[in-house]
């Protein structure tokens, strides 16, 4: 049971860490409501949103939530799910392939990792999966 909870809050964080940098909706118990870029977050789940907008129109640079105000977070922009660019990858680079769920991430060989932001990685196998991934976005209508 230990491990499985400690499974599960791994799983959180690295769900958290994945829309850092993205647009959310953030609705407080007071009833108000944030939308923005999750700029930041804490240990305890404080966060700090940037170019945010307050639902009458007001607009922040930034914004600090503490976490007792959060009834939840939402991500707007829509998710790309890598497991099928995983396996679109695989046919380029047959057994380098490895598609990691818990952070949405697929790893090409031991140094370059693709993520919903980009491409990590230098020399040939990165500049391939970089212009592999752009091709994969364009056929997916994502710009």
């Amino acid at each position: 049971m230990a491990s499985t909870l400690a499974e599960a809050n791994k799983r959180f964080v690295a769900e958290l860490n994945n829309i850092i940098g993205r647009e959310v909706q953030v609705v407080l118990s007071n009833g108000e409501v944030y939308r923005g870029i999750l700029h930041a977050v804490d240990t305890q789940l404080n966060i700090v949103l940037s170019n945010a907008v307050g639902k009458t129109g007001e607009k922040y640079d930034r914004v600090f939530i503490m976490y007792r105000y959060i009834i939840h977070i939402a991500s707007i922009e829509r998710r790309i799910d890598l497991r099928e660019f995983a396996k679109y990858a695989e046919k380029v680079f047959p057994g380098m392939v490895k598609y990691v769920e818990e952070t949405n991430t697929v790893l090409i060989g031991d140094k370059v990792r693709v993520s919903e932001i980009g491409v990590e990685g230098v020399g040939p196998v990165a500049e391939r999966a970089k212009r592999l991934f752009e091709e994969y976005l364009k056929s997916k209508g994502v710009e």
